[in-house]
């Protein structure tokens, strides 16, 4: 079964994100988002867990898509003197752009509790 989150819920978990917070639903990337997502977060192998992994990889992507393009992560440090910003590239450190994000951590989170690095086949 597909639970497809609903973006409501995204919101609900994505609280600080404005660019999730701006979305009213009639956004062509909110159903984009939501198909990808349905197709690749199944019921097996993420069994009871298939909601949440689905909400917190359809937030990421999200998130992802409402940043300015230019390859910047989130605001880091910010001094009001100098005026100085810094900002992160968190997925530097990651094999993944999914821990670009909050909710992209939380996923890959999930996904390493349900998902075996590799399976065993008979032949």
């Amino acid at each position: 079964m597909t639970f497809l989150p609903t973006l409501e819920e995204v919101q609900s978990i994505a609280q600080d994100d404005a660019g999730i917070q701006a979305l009213d639903g009639s956004e062509t990337v909110y159903a984009t988002v939501t198909a990808y997502v349905a197709k690749i977060v199944l019921e097996d192998p993420y069994g009871v867990l298939q909601k949440e992994a689905q909400l917190y990889l359809a937030a990421h992507m999200l998130s992802m898509s409402t940043q300015p393009v230019g390859g910047r992560g989130p605001l880091s440090t910010e001094s009001v003197g100098g005026v100085s910003q810094s900002f992160t590239l968190p997925w530097l450190n990651r094999t993944t752009v999914l821990g670009g994000t909050q909710f992209g951590i939380m996923h890959l989170e999930i996904r390493s509790q349900v998902v075996a690095a590799f399976r065993v086949v008979k032949i």
